[in-house]
């Protein structure tokens, strides 16, 4: 009997013991995680075991995920891994609103702007650098989750042989959100002086000061570059001899388009116009545009409406373009 007793608890010291090594030897693969939300945002739950060890009040866990509640910085840990959850106000969940504030000048501070671009580049990793997903995440971004209205800047430079007409750098050269002085550093203009987005610069093609933002192919320019596609500061088109965005992919009539070809990040435009389908949810579909008329914004048409009462003259179909489609959803939760 006591023989029997000894071997049960060398038996259990040794199982318990083994537990113990195994357990550190796989935290000796611990991996780290950075997750970032916007305020009121949800996040699925990485990890049913999921405990919060820092920032009780920057995030809750609920059965439906990781809940953003105010700014800051929460840690949780899940097994061996752990995840730093950041939290801003700074911008917003995927929102659809049509009455937006344009954005103030000097509204961003260096940091805020660098932390808006950290966020931007998540997201875009999120759905797929260098994929549809990430393309039509980089338009979702600044027309969706940006809490202000961009201006339309119409910017033609690359059209002319003898210099830029109008050029306030704001274009899609720029990777992230252009918000800060910060942004100015290496840039040159060739007739206007640089600025910011919401800065007031001399457009030349109206004679007049104009908070500086993008044209609408400045917008579309902008999301492929920030998504790993540099096409080159390139127009709307068609241009008969030059590349433009029509060049890009299948360019189809609007009278031979079928809706179940669409896909968010497929192009559409009319003479010397483009803009981006954002989404798609079964009878309507969404155009993210920047327009003179209206600056930057997001068009909504029922499918009959887009196909045969609109303005919309053609689309161009990216699929040969992309390659890949990434982490895709035809709309935004």
């Amino acid at each position: 009997m006591l023989i029997l007793l000894t071997l049960l608890l060398v038996s259990t010291y040794y199982f318990a013991s083994h537990r113990e090594v195994i357990s550190t030897a796989s935290c000796e693969l611990e991996k780290t995680y950075e997750i970032y939300l916007a305020a009121g945002e949800t996040y699925p739950l990485v990890s049913k075991e999921a405990v919060l060890e820092e920032g009780e009040n920057i995030i809750s866990i609920e059965e439906d995920g990781i809940r953003g509640l105010a700014d800051g910085q929460s840690v949780l840990q899940a097994g061996c891994d752990t995840y730093t959850v950041h939290v801003s106000s700074l911008y917003t969940k995927e929102i659809l609103e049509m009455d937006k504030e344009y954005l103030p000048e000097e509204r961003y501070t260096v940091e805020e702007n660098r932390y808006l671009d950290t966020v931007l580049r998540y997201l875009i990793g999120e759905a797929g650098a260098q994929t549809r997903a990430g393309a039509v995440e980089a338009a979702r971004f600044l027309t969706l989750r940006f809490p202000y209205k961009l201006h339309y800047f119409y910017e033609n430079g690359r059209l002319e042989t003898d210099g830029y007409v109008s050029d306030g750098e704001g274009r899609y050269y720029h990777e992230g959100l252009y918000l800060s002085s910060a942004k100015l550093a290496g840039i040159s203009a060739s007739l206007a002086e640089s600025g910011a987005w919401g800065t007031q610069v001399y457009e030349y093609s109206t004679g007049e000061y104009t908070a500086n933002g993008l044209d609408c192919s400045g917008f579309i320019t902008w999301a492929l570059y920030n998504a790993g596609f540099d096409c080159g500061d390139i127009g709307a088109g068609p241009s008969d001899g030059v590349l433009d965005l029509t060049d890009l992919g299948e360019l189809i009539g609007i009278d031979d388009v079928k809706i179940e070809e669409l896909k968010c990040g497929d192009l559409t435009g009319l003479d010397g116009h483009i803009g981006m389908i954002i989404g798609l949810d079964g009878t309507s579909i969404y155009i993210a545009e920047s327009y003179w008329v209206k600056d930057l914004q997001v068009r909504v048409y029922t499918y009959e409406e887009f196909l045969q009462g609109s303005e919309w003259e053609y689309c161009i179909l990216m699929d040969e373009y992309y390659q890949q489609d990434g982490n895709y959803t035809a709309m935004w939760s």
